[in-house]
């Protein structure tokens, strides 16, 4: 009987260490690095003397060297308004090419060449679900073209960088 009750509290107890390590690799952070390309618009407005607010709309490529998920190619939507004053706030969606998103929240202080962005990652669909983690690129050869109002942006990430976990 001694033996018996030794043997279930032995498989009680290696079941419960199986979950436990279970529950744990899943929650394990992984890192992804690559590059981020996107080109749009940029419509500013004076907002006083010596600050300008803008309404940015940026899309792009995405290809990562690591996979978020099991995706390495992405294709980014971003909005923003950008603040001379106060910095630049701006929400990306990247989607797989099977349709899964990536829900991305980003901060900088200005839309300038040579800036830190640094981002979250604050959900997904699919089998990013739940998905959770941080990012950061410097903006490199960013550029505005245009006459007036409205104008053209086109902009390289350069040491796009992450890590994140998934449930």
């Amino acid at each position: 009987m001694h033996i018996q009750r030794s043997m279930i509290l032995i498989c009680f107890n290696l079941f419960f260490l199986l979950v436990i390590v279970e529950g744990y690799a899943a929650q394990a952070e992984s890192s992804f690095s690559g590059t981020w390309s996107a080109n749009g618009t940029k419509e500013g407005l004076s907002f006083g003397k010596d600050r300008e607010v803008a309404l940015f709309k940026l899309a792009g490529l995405v290809h990562l060297q690591d996979s978020v998920g099991t995706q390495t190619d992405y294709w980014s939507e971003c909005i923003g308004l950008g603040d001379t004053q106060n910095g630049s706030d701006i929400r990306c969606v990247w989607r797989s090419l099977d349709g899964q998103q990536v829900y991305i929240v980003l901060q900088a202080k200005q839309m300038a060449e040579g800036t830190l962005v640094t981002g979250e990652i604050v959900g997904g669909t699919g089998n990013l679900a739940g998905i959770k983690g941080t990012l950061g690129f410097q903006w490199s050869t960013l550029s505005f073209q245009g006459t007036g109002k409205l104008e053209s942006v086109g902009g390289y990430a350069k040491g796009l960088k992450g890590t994140y976990i998934l449930p």
